[in-house]
């Protein structure tokens, strides 16, 4: 669990400091099934005593286990994404008012990773293919294309056409 170290940073207004390290993540909840970090997550950040607030940024990478959802196949998915998040000290109450998208911390430590797991989950695909050229399962055998070529006969036509094909003939 990541846990960025703020405490001398809150008492210095303007001042910025540099955080680079690596966590291990649990796995990230998605419909279906849990894509789990194949390694660690690395960081590199940026934390700003904006005076209100301390401002994160920066990139987050990752290499993620999924499964091709052509083949079912496994694949480690590589992925960076940019990181930026607002943190408030929830015992201080700022000046100018709590912004809607600000997260509140309190103590000497901020504790990132619901919003890292959130920043990877809105970076995922909208679907994993492990290769450009995958040619998926077979949908009458359920024969892995890429490794066998199987027997089967398919019919091409769409159902959906049925009827204007018997209307052309």
């Amino acid at each position: 669990m990541p846990l960025l170290e703020v405490g001398k940073l809150k008492r210095s207004r303007g001042k910025r400091i540099d955080y680079h390290g690596s966590e291990m993540l649990p796995p990230l909840p998605v419909e279906g099934e849990d894509i789990k970090p194949a390694r660690e997550v690395e960081y590199n950040l940026s934390l700003t005593n904006a005076g209100d607030a301390i401002v994160v940024d920066g990139t987050v990478k990752a290499e993620l286990n999924a499964r091709c959802n052509r083949c079912l196949g496994s694949l480690v998915y590589p992925m960076e994404a940019q990181f930026q998040e607002t943190y408030y000290d929830s015992a201080l109450p700022p000046p100018g008012g709590i912004q809607p998208d600000w997260v509140p911390f309190s103590g000497d430590q901020i504790n990132i990773t619901p919003e890292v797991m959130q920043t990877l989950l809105v970076h995922l695909p909208m679907r994993f293919i492990c290769r450009e050229d995958c040619l998926g399962l077979c949908p009458v055998c359920g024969t892995d294309l890429n490794k066998n070529r199987c027997r089967c006969t398919q019919d091409a036509s769409d159902p959906r056409l049925d009827k204007l094909k018997d209307l052309l003939s």
